[in-house]
């Protein structure tokens, strides 16, 4: 075969391999994984200076060089899901070039191409070139490593026409000291670089002074980018790489191998992270093409690239095939350009063991439908089968996924109130809250979302202007309040790729301005009685300090309530400007204006931080009465504070202080 067409075939490899991979990439996974949100973290980690050799992830350690490297390529391209993953697509496409590189240099450009396609077209590679895990370098890792080796040293057992130069073992020695910080498999990566050099030196190959130097300095390289590694390992050593790798003990060691192995042929991970449940890695006749180059590998042993491949097998394949979780694929990713290899190797022996020419062809036609069928299997299960998954729905958190997209396209253009229940996560938390996996997941990062929890608050984003509602939980609008309910009833429901009762539409100006307008007469107020001129009735609106505006309430507790009873008052508040952060709502009820409050409820059901100016806030304060309230006659009265601070926000007469509470009403409480 020429080079020429060696160099068109690869090409159009990476051709198919690259549309495999970015076809469907913002909506194929539909979202992120727990595993794929640690290392995005970590990343987010680094970003604010907090830098550490690998991280500990409940009890596990998991190293750090991956989020490094994600947060240097998203620094130039922004975050959100969709960008993370073109990261991991280069990393995948580098991989399908190493592999072809490393295949023509140990055994000819056919095996090479063969083993490319192969990569390109199987599923967990594809997968993996679309997940932010630091397993989407390890193939790639392998490849590299490998390669460097072929080239650095006599693999033909023959002088080489021309030393390798100094770059190609500085490269091999930086390698392998990096590797240590990305997957605890650089360690089975060390030891096949040393066991390999051992061999040929022990073999007598043709190994000359310049090549055992620049030997040495390799490892001298290896060693000083590995030290800070080294010292964290000694340091924490349960969170070392080298206590996850060669952890291969298992109560079933052969029932672990076994099933390993079945899961390359027949049953596959039952995983739905980056598997369709139960799919084999390969198909049963590049299997059996791998099990036909391992024993052509065997066979010619004793020549080093043979000999190379065979060590990195024996040291490779332990931590994937003993796994306590067997069959486990992602501990087939550094195995990966290896298995591909063997296969190409066994296709280009059956080939060539072909002396008719008929034979050849036919056996032309059935790789040339081998591949055929690997596109149209990996294409189908990939982009209609996997994604269609319940399980992968869910551990991909599908939901937030296809919100964050949706955001991503209209947000900007239309006003948007995010329903959550959780408004203010818990510092450090261990798993990501709706609300802040759905900013790691979308990828503008500079429009302005508006927040509540629509249980009992609602935000109008400019006086009614049209604006959309999206409701993160999936049940979000069912728990909303009846008084909320009633104004997202009058908008118009908008589905999100299926997504049944996830947005609405509104439109409420008019309907706004019509129902604080009857405020004036219907809900009267007045100011408390130990301001500057007493207890004087007043209409709404009332300006507060803070930048806020009382517009209003609604009067719904004309019937008496019983003890232990559930007073609701639904209040409107506009925004002026510049809110405190930290705002704060409340409802007192008391029997007596000096007395005090027999009952109250201190809350507000948004998020003040991302309130605008002439934005609308309803908020439905709920206030259970104790059980043990007298009979009578009980005063409302509201106001607003800073919650850090506990002050309260004056209320003005125009430009008079008017104490720091309103009185807007009264109920009466009478036994049931």
């Amino acid at each position: 075969m020429s080079n020429r067409l060696a160099f068109m075939i690869a090409v159009l490899i990476l051709l198919v391999g690259f549309f495999l991979r970015v076809y469907s990439l913002p909506v194929i996974p539909a979202g992120l994984n727990d595993a794929e949100i640690i290392d995005a973290r970590i990343a987010e980690t680094i970003r604010q200076g907090r830098t550490a050799v690998y991280y500990n992830v409940d009890g596990q350690g998991r190293e750090g060089g991956y989020p490094a490297l994600l947060t240097a390529f998203t620094s130039f391209t922004g975050g959100g899901a969709f960008t993370l993953r073109v990261f991991s697509v280069f990393a995948g496409m580098l991989t399908l070039a190493v592999v072809y590189a490393l295949g023509k240099r140990l055994y000819g450009a056919p095996t090479g191409l063969l083993a490319a396609a192969l990569l390109a077209v199987s599923m967990l590679p594809i997968v993996l070139s679309r997940a932010v895990m630091s397993e989407a370098l390890t193939p790639l890792l392998t490849a590299m490593i490998v390669l460097l080796l072929a080239r650095a040293y006599p693999i033909y057992g023959r002088p080489a026409r021309a030393e390798p130069a100094l770059t190609t073992f500085a490269v091999l020695g930086g390698l392998l000291g990096l590797g240590f910080y990305v997957a605890p498999a650089n360690y089975a990566l060390v030891l096949i670089a040393m066991l390999f050099l051992a061999a040929l030196i022990l073999r007598r190959q043709p190994l000359t002074r310049r090549m055992l130097s620049f030997s040495w300095f390799a490892l001298v390289l290896m060693i000083t980018i590995s030290a800070p590694y080294v010292i964290a390992s000694l340091q924490e050593p349960g969170l070392s790489g080298a206590q996850r790798v060669f952890d291969v003990r298992v109560t079933q060691p052969i029932s672990a191998l076994l099933q390993s192995l079945a899961g390359l042929a027949l049953v596959g991970d039952a995983n739905p992270l980056w598997n369709l449940p139960e799919r084999p890695l390969l198909d049963l006749v590049s299997v059996f093409l791998c099990i036909t180059g391992l024993i052509v590998t065997v066979r010619g042993w004793r020549q080093p690239r043979f000999l190379l491949v065979l060590i990195a097998l024996v040291l490779l394949a332990p931590p994937a095939l003993l796994g306590s979780r067997s069959p486990d694929f992602l501990r087939f990713a550094p195995l990966l350009p290896l298995l591909v290899i063997l296969c190409g190797l066994g296709i280009t022996g059956l080939y060539r063991s072909l002396h008719s020419r008929e034979g050849r062809v036919v056996t032309a036609l059935a790789l040339a439908g081998l591949m055929a069928f690997n596109i149209q299997w990996t294409a189908r299960d990939l982009f209609v089968n996997w994604p269609r998954l319940p399980e992968t729905q869910v551990a991909y958190h599908a939901r937030i996924g296809a919100l964050a997209r949706m955001l991503d396209q209209t947000a900007a253009q239309l006003p948007t109130v995010i329903c959550t229940e959780v408004l203010r996560p818990p510092q450090s938390p261990v798993h990501l809250t709706d609300p802040q996996l759905l900013a790691l997941t979308m990828h503008r990062q500079d429009i302005l979302l508006r927040y509540a929890d629509c249980r009992s608050g609602l935000v109008f984003p400019e006086g009614g202007a049209p604006a959309q509602v999206v409701f993160l939980e999936a049940d979000g609008l069912d728990a909303t309040a009846p008084q909320v309910r009633a104004w997202l009833d009058q908008g118009e429901p908008l589905p999100i790729d299926g997504l049944q009762e996830s947005r609405i539409r509104l439109d409420l100006a008019q309907a706004l301005a019509e129902t604080l307008g009857a405020f004036i007469t219907t809900a009267p107020a007045a100011y408390a009685p130990e301001s500057p001129g007493g207890m004087a009735v007043t209409g709404p609106p009332v300006r507060f300090g803070g930048n806020i505006t009382f517009m209003g309430y609604a009067r719904i507790w004309d019937a008496p309530v019983p003890p232990a009873g559930v007073v609701t008052v639904p209040t409107y508040w506009r925004v002026d400007g510049q809110v405190p952060t930290d705002l704060t709502v409340f409802i007192h009820v008391q029997s007596d204006p000096a007395a005090r409050p027999a009952a109250q409820t201190d809350t507000l059901s948004v998020l003040a931080e991302t309130l605008q100016p002439r934005d609308v806030f309803l908020q439905v304060t709920t206030i259970p009465l104790p059980l043990t309230i007298p009979p009578g006659t009980y005063s409302l009265s509201t106001g607003a504070y800073e919650r850090n601070t506990g002050m309260r926000l004056p209320v003005y007469d125009v430009d008079a202080e008017r104490g720091d509470r309103l009185f807007i009403g009264e109920i009466s409480v009478a036994e049931g």
